[in-house]
């Protein structure tokens, strides 16, 4: 996987070294910009750039890429200690590595609660229009809801209460 290295001494990566990783991979601006969750007129903004950082949505499109950060980089020589520079950029890289985790995470919830047209065919021969339940793909109506115990703890629960109404209804049925 080619590295990028952030940091002072090295060279920042060109709008056109973008361009030509993208056509090395043989995706078009729109698949990439699909794959990186930007637009393709922010794929097109940063090829056209002349210097670009290790930072924002550049990030997101160098990573749908296969480039990656090298962290050796962060690191300075002499031993002189780390410049503000690259304190911020080792902050830059906690910070969107959070964010990642956050969009993961909101990606899931929203496929989980996602509500979609149910569809299923109605007694009229047409579709349900109605909204399925959170994360399901059919209305409550069309099998949305429970049909019913599938644990035999459930199915247990279930017969011990239909015996008990059932000797309910025989103890009101005494013949006189």
């Amino acid at each position: 996987m080619p590295t990028f290295e952030s940091g002072k001494g090295a060279q920042a990566m060109t709008g056109a070294e973008l361009r030509a990783a993208r056509k090395a991979a043989k995706i078009t601006q729109a698949d990439l910009a699909k794959r990186a969750g930007v637009s393709r007129d922010t794929v097109k903004y940063w090829e056209a750039k002349a210097q670009i950082g290790w930072h924002g949505a550049w990030r997101l499109m160098a990573e749908a890429l296969g480039l990656r950060s090298n962290p050796s980089s962060i690191a300075r020589a002499g031993g002189r200690g780390v410049s503000f520079r690259e304190q911020a950029d080792a902050q830059a890289e906690v910070l969107f590595a959070a964010y990642l985790a956050r969009r993961k995470q909101r990606e899931a919830h929203h496929i989980a609660t996602r509500r979609v047209i149910c569809g299923a065919k109605t007694r009229k021969g047409g579709q349900c229009r109605n909204k399925s339940e959170p994360g399901k793909r059919r209305c409550k109506f069309h099998g949305g809801k429970s049909t019913g115990a599938k644990t035999p703890e459930g199915l247990a629960r279930i017969a011990e209460a239909q015996r008990r109404r059932w000797a309910r209804v025989k103890a009101l049925d005494v013949p006189s």
